[in-house]
C-alpha cells in the first residue's frame, strides 16, 4: 500500500513539473504570433504587420519580404510569416529546427545547404545568426523541450 502511495505522490509530482514547465513556455514564446500570415497578403500591405500572442504588433520589414518573393518565385504566396525556427536541445546546444517545407527551402538557399524534403532541416547557431541577419522581422525562436 506505502508503494502505491508512493508512486502515486511521483505521479503528481511529474504532473506538476509539466504543468509548470508548460505555463513557463508559453510565457517565453509570447512573441510567438497569434495567426501566421502568408508572404502574399503582407506584401499587399502598406506596412506589413503581424499581432503576437501578447497582443503586440510586430512590424515586418518590406524589403525582407521582396526578398523572400523573389527567392522562392512563384511559390512564395505559399510561404507563411513568420518563418518558425525552434530550438532543438535534445540534437545538442546550438541546434535549431525548421519544419515548414517552404521554410527550409528558403534557409537552406540562404545557406547554400541540402535539404531532405520530409526531415527537420537542422541548423546551428552560426547558421542561426546568418538568417537572423537577412531576415531579422521575418524568421521567430520557437523555444522547446524537445
Amino acid at each position: 500500500m506505502r508503494r502505491k502511495k508512493v508512486l502515486l505522490e511521483m505521479s503528481n509530482e511529474k504532473d506538476l513539473f509539466n504543468k509548470l514547465i508548460s505555463v513557463e513556455l508559453r510565457l517565453i514564446n509570447k512573441h510567438l504570433p497569434y495567426k501566421r500570415v502568408s508572404l502574399c497578403d503582407l506584401l499587399k500591405m502598406d506596412i506589413p504587420y503581424i499581432v503576437l500572442r501578447d497582443g503586440t504588433v510586430h512590424l515586418i520589414d518590406k524589403e525582407e519580404l521582396l526578398y523572400l518573393s523573389k527567392l522562392l518565385g512563384e511559390e512564395a504566396c505559399k510561404l507563411k510569416i513568420p518563418i518558425i525556427i525552434e530550438t532543438a536541445p535534445s540534437i545538442g546546444e546550438g541546434a535549431y529546427i525548421v519544419r515548414d517545407h517552404l521554410a527550409k527551402k528558403v534557409i537552406a538557399t540562404i545557406l547554400g545547404i541540402d535539404y531532405i524534403l520530409d526531415k527537420p532541416l537542422v541548423i546551428y547557431r552560426p547558421q542561426l545568426y546568418i538568417i537572423r541577419e537577412k531576415l531579422r522581422t521575418t524568421t521567430t525562436i520557437l523555444f522547446n523541450l524537445e
